[in-house]
């Protein structure tokens, strides 16, 4: 039993240092880059039959002829799994503190979030807000053509071509994440093929009168540290300032 344990430990860490310096380097990563990168206590053939056990496991794969691996789907949801039960720094405190309820509107709290999101985070931001009427305003979309996972010209046509043709199922998937904290839903679980590649970091908040959902749209290999950050404050910050519009 003790030995098993031990090779849980040692798997879930090999896991996600991958995909820590995957969403970093953008690359496969080799046993030999964790070896001298993270400064592992395993000899590299160590490492390298872990890696083979977690690929058998079906939690990384090989790109093309490449000797690194990279986290599957499923491997990502691991990762995220364990990332969401650590505690994320408040790193954005001054986001919204120059915005007011008292001195704007809905309309402008909402460029004010969606001005924040796309600040701190780098992905393509969402807001959605049911209320008299439901909408949804994306800002940074440019920020889909800076990821290298989408310098295949059919991909970003796909994603663009779902984001702008299936808004009112996006709408419905973002108001279904408000109950949680924060929900991540990793690829196929956003439920769209055309952006079945990304990832999604949503949250919001609900009201007697008013949703209002907050969301960001990035690669599978997005920094899940930086997204949680980022929405948690954002959402957080903007409970305060929407106290005229959320009545609970």
């Amino acid at each position: 039993m003790v030995k098993f344990i031990d090779v849980r430990v040692r798997e879930e860490e090999i896991l996600d240092l991958i995909a820590e310096s995957y969403i970093q380097e953008s690359k496969p990563i080799s046993s030999a880059y964790l070896c001298q990168k993270c400064k592992l206590n395993y000899s590299p053939a160590t490492v390298r039959n872990i890696m083979l056990s977690l690929e058998n496991q079906g939690l990384l794969c090989h790109l093309h002829t490449s000797s690194g691996r990279v986290p599957t789907q499923n491997g990502f949801k691991q990762y995220v799994q364990r990332l969401k039960g650590k505690d994320i720094a408040d790193t954005f405190s001054s986001l919204l503190n120059s915005t007011s309820s008292v001195n704007f509107g809905i309309e402008e709290i909402i460029d004010h979030s969606l001005d924040a999101l796309v600040e701190t985070s780098g992905y393509t931001s969402m807001v959605a807000v049911s209320g008299q009427k439901e909408k949804i305003f994306f800002r940074g979309m440019r920020l889909i053509m800076d990821q290298p996972e989408f310098e295949d010209i059919e991909r970003l046509k796909h994603i663009f071509y779902t984001l702008e043709m299936k808004m009112d199922d996006l709408q419905e998937v973002l108001f279904s994440c408000i109950d949680a904290d924060i929900q991540i839903l990793i690829g196929d679980d956003i439920g769209f093929d055309g952006i079945s590649d990304c990832s999604l970091v949503a949250s919001g908040l609900k009201g007697k009168d008013l949703i209002f959902a907050l969301a960001l749209l990035g690669p599978m290999r997005m920094n899940y540290t930086k997204a949680l950050g980022c929405l948690q404050s954002v959402t957080k910050q903007l409970r305060v300032i929407m106290e005229d519009f959320i009545q609970s």
